[in-house]
């Protein structure tokens, strides 16, 4: 369920970015500026450790949504990034039809989409948790919509609901609907608690999520193929060693830079926009 969960903090943190983008065009520079340049080094280094092949194994997997790929080694986590892209694609197509101004219309498309998830209980595995990422995603954008009423609750209770959801996958409750009910919890969840606002760590850390998700099965991979690393102490301890500096050499070398042409896009705009209004 970890992946639906991402797609609930996109569902929400997304449709934040779009409404202020202010435009689709400068929201879909903005989500490619902070995707695409480490997913292009993702790539490299598939390249760079394995071969050509694997590479290109990755990019399909990544371009078909993990629906198709080739015998052999890939970079297997990237087959998310494409659904979410697709879901930014239905976001800023529900924004400019003005879904979000009538919050029914998001209830309604989650409806839906737990309806498709209930019905399909017999499917193969990874198109199930395709199917899950839409009632995730639309979690999100209903407590992007109803974040001021969520916010006055008080801090502790998010957390709470957290360890309950933690909880719950040994409740029985949990298989309805062939584990979309789950899915909800743990979405809501995941997402409420980052609303909470505490701050575990009490200082800055650089934004090495997103590399830690791209980079870490190439380095699994090599580790257990070239040099036969297959005990979880050994792996754990080579993989913080190689992930994390490569984590952050992309940081500061590739994404943080990219962001900064996203944060000149956006300044660009408004000043384009407040010329236009004033004439």
């Amino acid at each position: 369920m970890a992946v639906p969960a991402f797609l609930a903090i996109s569902g929400f943190l997304v449709l934040q970015s779009y409404a202020e983008s202010g435009a689709w065009g400068v929201f879909l520079r903005k989500r490619a500026l902070r995707i695409l340049p480490a997913l292009l080094v993702s790539l490299a280094l598939c390249l760079v450790l394995f071969d050509l092949r694997a590479a290109y194994n990755s990019f399909l997997n990544w371009i078909t949504g993990g629906i198709y790929t080739l015998p052999g080694i890939a970079n297997g986590p990237l087959w998310s990034l494409a659904w979410e892209e697709v879901a930014y694609l239905v976001l800023a197509g529900l924004w400019v039809i003005g879904a979000y101004k009538r919050p029914f219309t998001i209830w309604a498309l989650l409806a839906l989409s737990l309806l498709i998830c209930w019905v399909t209980l017999g499917i193969d595995p990874h198109t199930r948790m395709i199917l899950f990422l839409g009632p995730a995603f639309f979690i999100g954008n209903l407590m992007y919509l109803y974040r001021d009423a969520l916010l006055k609750i008080h801090p502790i209770v998010p957390w709470i609901f957290f360890y309950i959801m933690l909880q719950w996958r040994f409740v029985p409750d949990a298989n309805l609907m062939g584990g979309a009910f789950l899915l909800m919890v743990q979405a809501f969840a995941v997402v409420w608690a980052g609303m909470a606002g505490a701050r575990i760590i009490p200082f800055k850390l650089p934004d090495l999520s997103y590399g830690v998700y791209i980079y870490h099965m190439p380095i699994i991979l090599f580790l257990f193929t070239r040099f036969n690393i297959t005990t979880l102490p050994s792996m754990l301890l080579l993989l913080a060693a190689s992930v994390i500096p490569l984590c952050l050499a992309s940081w500061y070398l590739v994404e943080k830079p990219a962001l900064r042409l996203k944060k000149k896009s956006a300044t660009i705009n408004k000043a384009y926009t407040v010329a236009a209004t004033s004439q």
